[in-house]
């Protein structure tokens, strides 16, 4: 209060010389930060500019690799999970004709047996050969749909692979009876890949005829039924209902599934438990918002599956 008013007292020599003197300070205090501040400040805002734009041409990078290496694989996965899904859907109403039925002797099945095994090898080689070429890439940031793509590459592998399906249930799985060990059918699909695109039936079959092991895919399949008082059918059924949410989201309109055929889908399984492991899955798998997923948890939902266990055990 008392500057104010001494300077409105002040004669105009001495205003001018206050007005200079604070001009001066204000001219020196700024400079002094300046020097003080400014260089740091600048250099600061300049890293982080820096920071942000490499941080964008590093999500754009990554973001084009995925979607070259989805363009790359869509087209002919999307051929084999349609494929497959059409064989199992054959199998869903022909399971009791004996097609599958090879009696141990691999080397010499017959065409329903061996062409059941080359579409499952088909699609799971080709599942093989993007989750290499992928796992350079960091997914983190990639775009919702193309994620869902990988998302779907890993729940397949799962669905094969994983015993978690069979929680709630006796299991031994100690021995691949009804699932796979997943490094084995990595190195059998490893083995099917001699080039750039999957073999044809006979050179499949030579391949399998001359590698050990090999026997473990003609095995699982080996008189596979419905009635059977085992896991393997309801694990064929998960793997359908994840092969139809793919195509459901990746494939073109004709090939899409109704939800009613969803539902349909899942009234083959004979264990209520298997589908519940799923739908408890979906989430953990990453799927739970994509809409084909959902389909596969409706379907679910709606069907009120009795256990086959207690059916099975009257016959007896």
């Amino acid at each position: 209060m008392l500057m104010p008013e001494f300077f409105d007292k002040a004669d105009a020599a001495v205003k001018v010389a206050l007005i200079a003197a604070c001009a001066s300070l204000v001219t020196s205090l700024v400079t002094v930060a300046h020097s003080l501040f400014g260089a740091p400040l600048k250099y600061w805002l300049e890293k982080k500019a820096l920071r942000n734009k490499l941080a964008a041409e590093y999500e754009y990078e990554q973001r084009k690799s995925l979607r070259t290496l989805i363009g790359r694989h869509q087209g002919q996965m999307l051929e084999a999970a349609d494929t497959l899904n059409h064989r199992i859907w054959n199998l869903y109403r022909n399971h009791d004709k004996g097609w599958l039925d090879a009696h141990g002797r691999y080397k010499e099945t017959g065409y329903y047996h061996f062409s059941f095994v080359y579409r499952f090898l088909n699609l799971f080689t080709l599942l093989r050969q993007f989750e290499r070429e992928a796992v350079l890439i960091d997914t983190r940031i990639a775009e919702r749909k193309d994620l869902d793509f990988v998302k779907f590459g890993k729940a397949l592998s799962w669905a094969i692979c994983d015993v978690a399906l069979f929680e709630n249930l006796e299991y031994d799985s100690t021995y691949a009876t009804d699932h796979f060990f997943k490094d084995d059918l990595r190195e059998i699909c490893d083995a099917c890949m001699t080039g750039e695109t999957f073999p044809g039936h006979e050179q499949l079959r030579a391949i399998l005829n001359s590698r050990v092991g090999s026997d473990k895919i003609h095995r699982f399949f080996d008189g596979l039924q419905k009635d059977e008082n085992r896991f393997r059918w309801d694990r064929i059924v998960v793997v359908d209902l994840l092969l139809m949410a793919f195509v459901n989201t990746f494939g073109y309109d004709m090939q899409q599934s109704t939800e009613a055929k969803f539902v349909e889908a899942a009234s083959q399984a004979t264990h209520r438990a298997i589908l519940e492991n799923l739908a408890s899955w979906l989430p953990k798998l990453g799927l739970n918002k994509n809409p084909g997923a959902r389909l596969i948890a409706r379907a679910i939902a709606a069907n009120g599956l009795r256990h086959l266990e207690s059916v099975r055990a009257t016959a007896v």
